[in-house]
């Protein structure tokens, strides 16, 4: 009854700002992603906090929108967001189609309402509010409620780290075999959370820097940009360490190629690639020569397992199961009783998901799920480019020194993304709450940087009205 009462006084106070600030809403919901941890039920169904916050979030939108805004202006300046981006909408109908079909593709009707409503619906709800209210000037304090997000759960990971407490597994925390999973229950979530938004940080942080250059003196004035730039580098360092902590062999890949990715499209950075390049890989030809091939597959965690044997033969049992309903795949919360009689290796149990993203969506939304969710990254991708391409073009047309929020923002979404996706090709980096919200945020983000007009009365109304 305690915890329910703390929870019902915080969902207030969010309700009050919400109405108050709509904005400060959105800030608050992206700082506490990982409070989908915290469960109850209400009336029976089970909940979490981040839920209430998004259902809160948009009925207050709705709300302000018909109190203080016209109705045709919402949907007007919603289809200037979204309906141009006719690839994107294509991808998203699709996806939202696939996703309720595949309710009723599952053994179990009642959980597979309460994960299509956790992993699509409210993230969509969310994502909708975001492309309706925000602009590019917002992305800063955006970039730094992440960069406090991931301050906040690396100083926890890292007391874990010296520590060895709070770690549920006996096995991670003993200090042989020691990983981090600070306020998550397994380490993998950790790195799947920390990889793309800490390269999101990175690439803030060093065009950010770059912007400022030329302003040493303002910058050695303006005490709150120091503060954000030291929030920034910060957190970058701990989140690299501790994703190392959690020894998540993905996520420490998802890092490196979302930093070469930067490195190599960020205009600037394109002459160093090559020495960086070199020198990457003198330092593991030395570290191979002094201590042989390093341990890839990981220490084994069951009999006759690693890491790496372990997702081949998921992988391969998974495909002779989508082979016998390649259409329809599995439904929601259906992998693991569809999965059962292909099952062989007994060592291995059968996790919720394949361990594959493209195998994940295949399996939980079919074959429409999978072509909706490869249509929406082409889009994330093919916007970032165009808009690199024709921002660039306009800088030197103009002879102008492009800011933060024009090119340079589309590449680092862009590397932010292919770090997600580079870990989702060994884990699942969208079927859990706090990752299926940061992959809709990533999607809304590049909407707003690459259209450049907003409804200023909508904004006014909806955005920040006291």
């Amino acid at each position: 009854m305690l915890k329910l009462f703390f929870i019902t006084i915080y969902l207030i106070i969010f309700l009050i700002l919400s109405f108050k600030n709509l904005k400060n809403s959105v800030y608050l919901v992206i700082l506490t992603l990982p409070l989908y941890l915290v469960r109850f039920k209400v009336f029976g169904l089970p909940t979490t906090i981040l839920e209430f916050e998004i259902l809160i979030l948009f009925v207050v939108f709705f709300i302000r929108a018909l109190k203080y805004g016209d109705t045709r202006e919402i949907i007007s300046n919603f289809k200037s967001k979204i309906i141009n981006f006719k690839l994107l909408l294509v991808g998203c109908s699709l996806l939202l189609i696939a996703s309720i079909i595949s309710i009723f593709m599952s053994p179990n009707l009642y959980s597979a309402v309460g994960l299509w409503r956790a992993y699509f619906l409210e993230p969509f709800l969310f994502f909708i509010v975001f492309i309706s209210i925000m602009n590019k000037e917002d992305f800063r304090k955006v970039i730094a409620v992440l960069g406090l997000n991931v301050l906040i759960l690396s100083l926890f990971a890292l007391y874990q780290k010296f520590t060895g407490e709070f770690i549920t597994n006996p096995f991670w925390a003993a200090e042989a075999t020691r990983r981090v999973t600070s306020i998550f229950t397994y380490p993998n979530a950790l790195a799947l959370y920390l990889a793309p938004v800490v390269i999101m940080l990175l690439g803030f942080f060093v065009a950010g820097i770059e912007k400022q250059k030329l302003r040493v003196k303002e910058l050695s004035k303006n005490w709150k940009l120091r503060i954000e730039n030291l929030l920034l580098i910060l957190s970058c360092i701990l989140g690299f360490t501790v994703i190392y902590f959690t020894k998540s062999k993905g996520g420490l890949l998802a890092v490196l190629v979302g930093i070469i990715f930067y490195a190599f499209f960020y205009k600037p950075f394109r002459k160093y690639f090559l020495g960086f390049i070199i020198i990457v890989f003198l330092f593991l030809f030395f570290y191979i020569l002094m201590n042989g091939l390093p341990n890839f597959k990981g220490d084994t965690t069951v009999v006759g397992g690693d890491s790496i044997s372990t997702r081949l033969e998921m992988w391969s049992e998974t495909v002779k199961m989508l082979k016998t309903r390649p259409l329809l795949g599995s439904g929601i919360n259906g992998y693991q009783s569809a999965l059962a009689s292909f099952h062989q290796k007994q060592y291995i149990e059968i996790f919720l998901y394949p361990h594959n993203i493209f195998l994940t969506f295949w399996s939980e939304t079919g074959l429409l799920g999978l072509t909706a969710f490869i249509i929406i990254v082409g889009w994330f991708y093919v916007a970032g480019f165009r808009k690199t391409t024709n921002d660039r073009q306009q800088t030197t047309d103009n002879k102008r020194q492009t800011t933060v929020i024009d090119c340079k923002l589309s590449t680092v979404l862009m590397a932010s993304m292919i770090a997600l996706l580079v870990h989702g090709l060994v884990d699942v980096p969208y079927f859990k709450n706090d990752l299926a919200v940061l992959f809709w945020l990533l999607i809304g983000m590049m909407i707003v940087v690459s259209k450049t007009q907003n409804s200023h009365n909508l904004k006014q109304c909806l955005g920040n009205r006291n």
